[in-house]
């Protein structure tokens, strides 16, 4: 049948573009499906899936979108649009997806595009690329490229744009194989949690179970890792996770830049994975610039970091409820798990003679972990900082006890 992208957008205001960018899909040999994301089907362009049927896959109607605000609209038809063109995915009916958009054109295509799996070709041109924006949170593999000018109108610019993006959705369908090929491994794949704070640990971990034969995955937890984490976690993709690095629950609870969102910390305990824990610069909170600093911190410990951010660490009271909700989220686990604390020190700046140590805040907060754990879960108190290679060491050993336990990783 040939391989086939599908091209998603609203026809009524951007119908021009979207029919060129159809012209130099079809012309690099590749089938396309056109989906009207518009108020109302346009007659100039015509598409394989009408603006009305988008509208009724969102669950309501044209008529009844005209009495309401325009955020209804936009909630209809984006939910129309990701029940569409993932239930196409899910047939095998298209082989790579490809949109445009300003600013309510790109948040509809992130809607779309962040439920789409892993790996599957997808690419967004959009107005506001070069801006660090929340349409972009989440936004999965997708391949975002900056139109320059706005999509409004043919012009020579513009052309240029799009000509490159139809070629690079073509070249991402057409070596799809190539891409899964890549990723397929006969060694089992581990998840291992990051920052910058916890390298040396990480870094030694790495080296002990690449020893023994597993590809490990390293997760930058910056907010964007931490989502990337817990996905690939859902979708099966991890046989294990050394979470050493749960700065993200932190971040959370602060509002700091890093958070990954309250469902942090949640997949791994859902699918019973083999799991090591531990709170890896869990007491720490980015803020960019640091006049962003909220005025309830002003007297806890910070250290500026570089000029354009600085690192909030939790007092004794905030740091006891973060560990309660980091311990409350490992009680959820199902499978083989194990904490670890290192109650010298959860980071590079969080250790003696660091500017965030603070001994006393840690000693609560790992007496507030300690109580809140579910008895029958191993908790292991070493004095030790995270980042000594004894404490990199048991990880990397304990780790290894428990995915065997879990039967040589055979779920």
């Amino acid at each position: 049948m040939g391989k086939v992208i599908a091209i998603f957008g609203t026809m009524d205001t951007k119908g021009e573009d979207y029919f060129f960018l159809k012209e130099k899909i079809e012309e690099a040999g590749l089938k396309t499906l056109l989906i009207d994301t518009g108020l109302a089907s346009m007659a100039a362009y015509p598409c394989d899936v009408s603006s009305e049927e988008v509208i009724a896959a969102g669950g309501s109607s044209t008529e009844e979108i005209r009495r309401h605000e325009r955020t209804y609209a936009f909630e209809v038809i984006g939910h129309g649009s990701t029940e569409i063109v993932c239930g196409l995915c899910r047939k095998g009916a298209i082989d790579g997806v490809i949109s445009m958009g300003g600013g309510q054109g790109t948040l509809l295509a992130v809607m779309v595009m962040r439920e789409l799996p892993v790996g599957f070709p997808k690419v967004l041109v959009s107005t506001i690329a070069n801006l660090r924006t929340l349409p972009f949170e989440g936004v999965n593999d997708t391949v975002v490229m900056n139109s320059l000018v706005d999509i409004s109108g043919s012009n020579g610019i513009l052309r240029m744009v799009m000509t490159n993006a139809a070629h690079a959705i073509v070249g991402m369908v057409e070596h799809t194989e190539k891409a899964v090929a890549a990723r397929e491994t006969k060694k089992p794949r581990v998840g291992i949690t990051m920052f910058g704070i916890t390298t040396p640990c990480v870094e030694r971990v790495c080296a002990i179970l690449k020893a023994q034969g597993f590809e490990v995955v390293v997760f930058h937890v910056n907010g964007q890792g931490g989502k990337m984490l817990e996905r690939m976690i859902r979708e099966g993709m991890l046989n294990g996770v050394l979470d050493v690095t749960t700065g993200e629950l932190g971040q959370e609870y602060m509002g700091g830049t890093c958070t990954a969102g309250c469902h942090r910390l949640e997949a791994g305990p859902e699918r019973g994975i083999p799991m090591v824990v531990v709170p890896g610069a869990l007491t720490n909170a980015n803020f960019m610039p640091p006049s962003t600093v909220p005025e309830k911190y002003q007297h806890n410990k910070a250290y500026l970091h570089n000029p354009n951010l600085v690192l909030v660490r939790a007092d004794q009271r905030e740091s006891v409820e973060i560990g309660r909700i980091f311990a409350e989220k490992i009680n959820r686990c199902t499978g083989p798990v194990e904490v670890l604390l290192p109650e010298r020190g959860t980071s590079l700046y969080d250790s003696p003679g660091g500017p965030l140590y603070d001994e006393a805040a840690n000693r609560v907060m790992f007496d507030e972990i300690c109580r809140t754990l579910r008895s029958d879960i191993p908790v292991v108190r070493m004095d030790v900082t995270v980042n000594d290679e004894a404490f990199a060491v048991r990880i990397a050993e304990d780790f290894l006890k428990l995915y065997h336990l879990k039967g040589n990783g055979e779920y």
